[in-house]
């Protein structure tokens, strides 16, 4: 059983490697305790979380009267007995399924085009020549500048630009044959 080290967490990196192991040996013990209080397996995670990092805080002053898996389940109680009684858990929103209600069906359809008419779009994208698919990836998909790029690629920001415009030429065919297809 790990025991607790008499430095503090800012005089040793001890501190951090016996955190790790009380997180190692005990995590699941806190997340449990704490889910047994809240109902919320994200919620006691956080509490699992700040449980730890105030035991690493207050290492010092732990003075081994119990075990140091007692003494982190004692955090655990009293964190979650705060957070039963702190006003964001009398406030907090259940996600009871109402958000759902809100959205008209007419949005919902909206967006299933939406995603349709993006997986389409890069269905196409993909089956481009690979010198236009890797440029308009990089670009459109990834987010990255012309310079970036030229630089990703190994060629000049001329060469992207002239690659961005002929694999936008070449979708632009592709997508109006496709819609062809599926129209006639």
């Amino acid at each position: 059983m790990p025991k607790a080290s008499q430095t503090g967490p800012a005089e040793s990196l001890d501190g951090v490697v016996q955190l790790e192991e009380w997180m190692s040996a005990y995590g699941q013990d806190v997340v449990h305790l704490a889910y047994s209080y809240v109902h919320s397996f994200h919620k006691a995670e956080d509490i699992a979380q700040d449980v730890f990092l105030r035991a690493w805080r207050n290492m010092a002053t732990f003075q081994g009267e119990s075990s140091v898996k007692t003494w982190l389940l004692s955090i655990t109680a009293n964190r979650c007995k705060d957070y039963l009684r702190s006003w964001s858990a009398k406030h907090e929103i259940a996600d009871d399924g109402t958000a759902f209600e809100a959205m008209s069906v007419s949005d919902t359809a909206a967006q299933v085009a939406n995603k349709l008419e993006r997986d389409r779009l890069w269905r196409v994208v993909h089956q481009l020549p690979e010198k236009y698919r890797e440029v308009v990836v990089l670009y459109y998909q990834r987010d990255l500048s012309g310079q970036e790029v030229a630089q990703v690629l190994g060629i000049s920001e001329q060469s992207v630009r002239t690659r961005l415009h002929r694999g936008r030429q070449l979708l632009k065919n592709a997508l109006s044959e496709e819609g062809m297809r599926e129209n006639g």
